[in-house]
């Protein structure tokens, strides 16, 4: 007698649902391709076919198997369906997180994390990465909302834009000595991140790469990295002091804006340029020391910090651009260079 056809049920990582109907001694290869059918698998992106990984219980199944002998079809079986770039080693459940949360194991056959291999996967809250991988790509994990930790090897280099963009739980993160460049909003809004500690390896920053961390209160910038990038620290207003090193040229565009707990920064005499908007809405610094080096002001550097009470320009500053301190209702003391006094209405 011929086996009954079942109905079964599936889940997506993505949370939606699937329903196929399909006959029990059928093998998870069987389904896999049924599954295929079920969703256009081709990654828009890449214009490859994406694969079908499926989980019982949080872990994978193998091919081979029959939907009987792996359990998937008791009324109680947990079964996620899985549409991937990238090949999955394994995934397991973290008893320590809600229920449906995975682990993920990036196989040792991978040199690279694809760009958005992850990218708004809400279930994942544990990554390790081996040490094969050199390289995170663009948008790799962005928007895992419940990614609490990741692991980074020594062999990586590279973090690219967006990584790990908006993983809002993710709490501290160690980035190891190899990696040589952390691309632009690598890190931005993630909320949950308190600290971090960038190693000497690093010499570019990417634009934005921690804007809107708003619980970042301390951050070391090493001698390595020549510029602060543009919003590199925009919008962290938890960030109460930091030391730039001597290897800074340049302070870009917003760097700091609405960084409203920093009270101290020390600009160090490397400095020749303060960009637009770089210290904007930096309301608690009260005094800053701007060095001889420094020859450009850029427009709104200072403007609205209301903390702000006295400023003295050096000498060698030769432009000052306009409303650099607007807003700033706190201001008593200024003094200028001569050569500026003409542009002084200008400044303000």
């Amino acid at each position: 007698m011929a086996a009954m056809p079942h109905e079964l049920k599936l889940k997506t990582l993505e949370g939606g649902d699937l329903n196929v109907e399909i006959i029990p001694t059928s093998t998870i290869q069987e389904l896999k391709a049924m599954l295929h059918e079920k969703k256009d698998c081709e990654d828009p992106i890449e214009r490859q076919i994406l694969k079908v990984k499926v989980l019982s219980g949080g872990f994978l199944v193998d091919d081979h198997q029959t939907l009987e002998s792996a359990g998937l079809l008791h009324a109680e079986s947990d079964v996620t369906v899985i549409y991937c770039r990238n090949e999955i080693e394994a995934a397991t459940k973290e008893a320590i997180h809600e229920e449906g949360l995975l682990q993920v194991n990036i196989p040792s056959s991978l040199t690279e994390i694809p760009a958005e291999a992850f990218e708004n996967c809400d279930q994942v809250v544990k990554v390790v990465i081996p040490e094969s991988v050199t390289a995170i790509g663009n948008g790799a994990f962005e928007i895992c909302t419940y990614l609490a930790s990741i692991t980074i090897p020594e062999s990586v280099t590279h973090i690219g834009n967006f990584a790990l963009a908006d993983c809002k739980s993710l709490a501290s993160i160690t980035i190891p000595e190899s990696v040589t460049a952390i691309g632009d909003a690598a890190f931005y809004g993630c909320e949950s991140l308190k600290s971090i500690t960038i190693p000497k390896s690093v010499m570019v920053i990417g634009d934005a790469a921690f804007q809107n961390c708003k619980t970042l209160a301390s951050i070391t910038i090493p001698e390595s990295v020549t510029s602060i990038s543009a919003s590199a620290f925009r919008g962290c207003r938890s960030l109460e002091s930091i030391t730039i090193p001597e290897s800074v040229t340049a302070i870009g565009n917003n760097a700091f804006e609405g960084c409203s707990s920093l009270a101290s920064i020390t600009i160090p005499e490397s400095v020749t340029v303060i960009g637009d908007g770089a210290f904007h809405s930096c309301s608690s610094l009260a005094s800053i020391a701007i060095p001889e080096s420094v020859t450009l002001i850029g427009e709104c550097a200072f403007a609205n910090c209301k903390s702000l009470e006295s400023i003295t320009l050096p000498e060698s500053v030769t432009f000052l651009g306009n409303g650099a301190f607007a807003g700033c209702k706190s201001l008593a003391s200024i003094r200028i260079p001569e050569s500026l006094k003409e542009r002084w209405p200008v400044g303000l």
